[in-house]
């Protein structure tokens, strides 16, 4: 390449101002260019694009000359050490300086100072924007057969593998476990099957808190599938704190996103509504329970004995079976606790004794047990009298009525 020939110091400052370090930048690049060959000239266009996206866009020459000062300077580096490594068509830097007061409009694969939020921005499909480092999305998919709307609460339905969770609206009514929440849908996700973002912790914006107040805890619905209320919740339903709310409006509304995932704890109440008397004396039978009071997760069996768990845990049984006697010699009433039809628990038979003629007398036990899924347990009883019976008695016009057994089974850990 032939040498150019040099500009003096007066007409470089009439291009670039008075700035000494850009017209030293400018001699420099006189200096080198005439080393130049075809492929160093390509290095060299490349490396000033590459300052030029650091620097945003230049609003005066000054700004110009400077990034091709750094150009050059970098250039001569190559000269010097050989070519930067380019198999991956990337750029080795020490750091990359954002304009903080630049105006930009959001774009797929863009990234910009938010001098709001004091982060950066990159912009996402579907319009979504990340404020990097405060806020975190899950890929998620849509096979509902409906649009999902922002701001809906969803769940995990699913999968599609190594690729996004499938979801859909979560209903916090007891009936799916609270580890299946995922988060807060953050943009309107089509029924196509295509993957988009569920906010996970962070902000979501543009939703309907009107029904709100600022500050107000929100919680998974248990009446409106995706939908959240500022009324807590409570058993059987989920109880899922999922986000705060930072402004009311119906249109511009902001949520903070910070689900409290605990794992639920199951339960059941059961009785035994009617009377029953041993056929044989010192003979075990199990009590057959006839209603189910309040319960989650644990139920009556086919066999009306057998009182199942859905899950591992650590459960508190307690059972009270109230017994009558129809004459006054003493009579006495074994009661304890089986597993799965055949494992007695040990230490847990409790035993009383009755002597009076029609009278009532409570045997009360309390069981911790470490139970399996499918696991079931039972309440027994033996007599050494057919004279007594295991009793209900009915409503008066001042007390409800006094099942015969009452049996309470709660998990404590899981």
């Amino acid at each position: 390449m032939a040498d150019p020939t040099p500009l003096n110091r007066n007409q470089i400052a009439r291009f670039v101002g008075n700035d000494p370090d850009a017209i030293r930048a400018i001699e420099r690049l006189f200096q080198v260019a005439g080393q130049l060959t075809p492929a160093d000239i390509a290095q060299l266009t490349q490396l000033i694009l590459d300052n030029t996206y650091a620097l945003g866009a230049a609003d005066n020459k000054a700004e110009v000359a400077l990034s091709v000062a750094t150009s050059v300077e970098r250039l001569a580096d190559l000269i010097a050490n050989g070519p930067l490594s380019d198999a991956h068509n990337s750029v080795q830097t020490d750091y990359v300086d954002f304009k903080v007061a630049a105006p930009h409009a959001n774009s797929i694969g863009r990234l910009a100072w938010n001098a709001t939020d004091q982060t950066l921005d990159l912009g996402m499909e579907y319009d979504v924007v990340q404020q990097i480092g405060m806020e975190t999305f899950a890929r998620v998919a849509n096979f509902t057969g409906v649009t999902i709307p922002n701001g809906t609460v969803v769940g995990f339905t699913g999968a599609i593998p190594d690729s996004a969770l499938s979801v859909a609206p979560y209903l916090a009514n007891g009936a799916t476990p609270t580890l299946y929440v995922v988060g807060v849908m953050t943009h309107d996700l089509p029924d196509t099957g295509d993957k988009g973002y569920c906010t996970v912790w962070g902000f979501v914006r543009e939703v309907d808190t009107s029904g709100f107040a600022l500050g107000d805890i929100l919680y998974a619905s248990p009446t409106v599938a995706g939908a959240l209320t500022n009324v807590k919740p409570t058993a059987p339903d989920n109880v899922i704190p999922i986000a705060a709310v930072l402004q009311v409006s119906a249109t511009d509304g902001v949520i903070f996103v910070r689900p409290t995932i605990e794992q639920q704890k199951y339960y059941g109440e059961f009785t035994k509504t009617n009377s029953e008397t041993p056929l044989l004396i010192n003979t075990a039978y199990p009590l057959l329970f006839t209603n189910t009071q309040t319960a989650n997760g644990v139920y009556i069996g086919t066999t009306t004995s057998e009182i199942y768990v859905d899950q591992a845990g650590l459960y508190n049984i307690v059972c009270s079976v109230q017994i009558t006697s129809t004459n006054s010699s003493q009579k006495s009433v074994w009661v304890w606790a089986r597993l799965n039809g055949t494992t007695d628990f040990p230490n847990s038979a409790r035993i009383a004794s009755i002597t009076l003629n029609n009278g009532y007398l409570v045997v009360s036990l309390s069981e911790v047990a470490s139970l399996q899924v499918g696991d079931f347990i039972e309440i027994m009883y033996a007599s050494d009298s057919t004279a007594v019976s295991i009793a209900t008695v009915a409503a008066t016009a001042f007390a409800p009525a006094a099942p015969a057994v009452i049996l309470a089974v709660t998990q404590t850990e899981q």
